[in-house]
């Protein structure tokens, strides 16, 4: 139910909301990390906490209406993966990435599905498109390679081999694709 909930609910606030690159309605990327997550195995917390990821950050959704249509434990995932948006770029970042190190392993999942859609929608637009790709970003492809990598090492920091999820490979093999290894 929670889950049916939270879909709905992220649909209407996120409508008219396109993806940056492609132009495709910006809740196919709500609806990939809610099932990154559902097929790992997350709660039905993580799992709604997953179409409602952006929803504080991109909507006039308060985190007071989160919680209570959701519950403490959604909105809690939800603003684990916000960024303050009244920081700089770089600032914003480092604070995720800082934020990442010490988090719960659902919190890590929940940002780890994000990326994951993210990486794998960046890497088909730069098949498509080639380097234009970082033009639409207000920090380009330097500035991008030093999250990605440093996000990814602070989500698998602290987690033994047993607890990472499957799909955590992906976004690696994915940041190696467009950045490098590192």
């Amino acid at each position: 139910m929670i889950i049916t909930k939270a879909k709905k609910f992220a649909e209407k606030a996120h409508q008219g909301q396109l993806r940056k690159i492609s132009g495709t309605p910006y809740f196919t990327h709500l609806e990939n990390v809610a099932l990154t997550l559902f097929n790992a195995g997350f709660s039905n917390n993580v799992v709604a906490a997953g179409y409602l990821h952006d929803i504080i950050e991109d909507t006039k959704v308060t985190k007071l209406q989160i919680s209570n249509l959701f519950g403490n434990e959604v909105v809690e995932l939800v603003l684990a993966n916000s960024e303050n948006k009244s920081l700089e770029w770089e600032e914003r970042k480092n604070e995720t990435i800082e934020k990442a190190k010490t988090a719960s392993l659902e919190i890590k999942a929940l940002i780890a599905a994000d990326k994951l859609d993210n990486t794998s929608d960046l890497l088909k637009q730069h098949r498509l498109h080639g380097d234009e790709v970082w033009s639409y970003f207000n920090r380009g492809f330097d500035k991008q390679a030093w999250y990605y990598q440093n996000l990814l090492e602070a989500v698998y920091y602290g987690l033994d081999n047993s607890e990472v999820p499957s799909y955590f490979i992906d976004v690696k093999r994915n940041i190696e694709e467009l950045f490098g290894g590192f």
